[in-house]
């Protein structure tokens, strides 16, 4: 006897909600912008104002700062009060499942599970992990709501329309929460532009593009808030590994849930452009896909946009599940059955071969990114006034040693500095150019250094500096 729909639908959402715990607790490293965020959101929580760019930082360039992340610096610094790290750790699975939620909703809607489309949300949930995996970061607000503007086009497609009042609703917070809503501002224009191509309803599109455009102005900052975005958009971000084109070649295991989702979206296009020709597709969805496909491919910061749309909307345009009927042959049947026993199994085996060494519900200090032996040196010590610190430091200095020390660069280079100022950074723990000029102008009261930088040897040879704490990977210098 054949197992009900609502109970398959049941078995099939555990079975994706486990290899979403399994996956993404296997590692749960702090992500660095955590703690400025945490540093911002207790001075709002505490002073009922933003602070000014110079309040934690002795190098900032902009002293009002529009801060378009600041929702989430505030819900964060409630979730750290409430449950400290496990309770950061818990947002970043419970969003997921949100998104992952959304994206089946909108992609599954009307479809009787199989073996086949589950095998292909567990694709897609991997695919969106590299986004969610670095605990927790504003970015995952954009792809709830993201996901829920998807959900909406979705909808609409197949059955009544959304009330734009949801739109316009939805994008006040998104604007409050992550710089990422110029994202939504994109899809509206991409709808608009589809609709007019195709001679459909683009008015509505344009005039829900328009609403929302002016929700965005619905923020503590006016239209301030555009202002330190576009200067987000336009930023330099060379050096930066997230914001490169995702490598093929240097680590084949680097995005590897985007990678073969690319690949099976690529073959699924190609099997039914084959088989039905461009005029007979769902075009509108086609070319929704590649424009994300081809956005994705430009940055790997953009991959799980992607994940979002092709989840949602390829399995409108490619059936997954068999196409013919197998009962009367033996030899296809059991083909058949191989392949959706081998499409479940493989990630469930996989589930449970890392569920053991899992790090839970327990938050991680990476080294790269928290110096937590130096900033208890410079805690113990009292040290106060001004603190030098390399790029990935800055955001776990800011918030350890807030309200004693200020630092010279952080996470928030697109708020406060001038690209100059990071450039300027670089340089000095890479001893490279005028490197010098940060001892005096101005002059930092203690520098916290990586054992690996190259400024490390110079600073050793420096007769104004001696080393007052060393560990395996940092060295603190204080003047003499």
């Amino acid at each position: 006897m054949l197992v009900s729909t609502p109970w398959v639908k049941f078995f099939c959402g555990i079975f994706l909600l486990f290899l979403l715990w399994s996956a993404g607790t296997v590692i749960n490293p702090a992500d660095p912008d955590l703690w400025h965020r945490l540093a911002v959101g207790e001075f709002l929580w505490k002073n009922g104002h933003f602070p000014a760019g110079h309040v934690f930082s002795y190098l900032a360039d902009y002293k009002y700062v529009a801060d378009h992340e600041w929702g989430s610096a505030l819900i964060f610094y409630g979730l750290w009060q409430w449950g400290g790290g496990a309770a950061i750790v818990a947002t970043k699975l419970v969003t997921l499942a949100i998104t992952l939620a959304m994206i089946v909703g909108a992609g599954a809607y009307d479809r009787r599970p199989t073996a086949i489309l589950v095998a292909f949300y567990a694709l897609v949930m991997l695919a969106l992990l590299p986004s969610f995996q670095s605990t927790v970061r504003c970015m995952i607000f954009t792809h709830i709501f993201f996901a829920l503007w998807v959900c909406f086009f979705q909808r609409e497609r197949f059955g009544p329309p959304t009330p734009t009042i949801l739109y316009v609703l939805s994008m006040i917070i998104w604007a409050n929460l992550h710089g990422g809503f110029v994202i939504g501002l994109g899809w509206l224009f991409a709808i608009m532009v589809i609709e007019a191509i195709y001679h459909r309803d683009w008015k509505k599109w344009a005039v829900r593009l328009g609403l929302c455009t002016l929700a965005t102005l619905v923020n503590p900052f006016g239209v301030q808030l555009w202002i330190s975005t576009a200067r987000a958009l336009v930023t330099t971000r060379s050096g930066f590994p997230e914001w490169a084109p995702v490598s093929w070649t240097s680590d084949l295991m680097l995005y590897t849930g985007f990678k073969l989702l690319l690949l099976c979206v690529l073959a699924a296009l190609s099997i039914q452009f084959s088989r039905r020709g461009w005029k007979r597709l769902d075009r509108p969805a086609v070319i929704l896909i590649v424009a994300f496909m081809l956005l994705a491919l430009t940055s790997a910061r953009h991959t799980s946009l992607f994940a979002v749309v092709a989840g949602a909307l390829l399995p409108g345009i490619f059936p997954l599940k068999w196409p013919y009927n197998v009962s009367h042959r033996p030899l296809r049947r059991l083909v058949v059955l191989g392949v959706n026993y081998g499409v479940i199994i493989m990630p469930l085996f996989a589930a449970l071969r890392i569920l053991p060494v899992g790090e839970g519900l327990n938050l991680e200090y990476p080294s790269i990114s928290c110096p937590v032996g130096a900033t208890n040196f410079l805690q113990r010590q009292d040290i106060r006034g001004n603190l030098l610190v390399p790029f990935n430091y800055g955001s776990y200095a800011l918030w350890e040693l807030r309200g004693k020390m200020r630092v010279s660069m952080d996470g928030r280079y697109d708020l406060v500095y001038k690209p100059e100022t990071y450039r300027r950074v670089e340089d000095f723990f890479s001893a490279s150019g005028d490197w010098k000029t940060l001892l005096t102008t101005p002059a930092p009261e203690a520098i916290l250094v990586p054992r690996n930088a190259a400024v490390y040897a110079k600073l050793r040879s420096e007769s104004g500096w001696t080393e007052s704490y060393r560990d395996s990977t940092d060295v603190v210098f204080v003047p003499r």
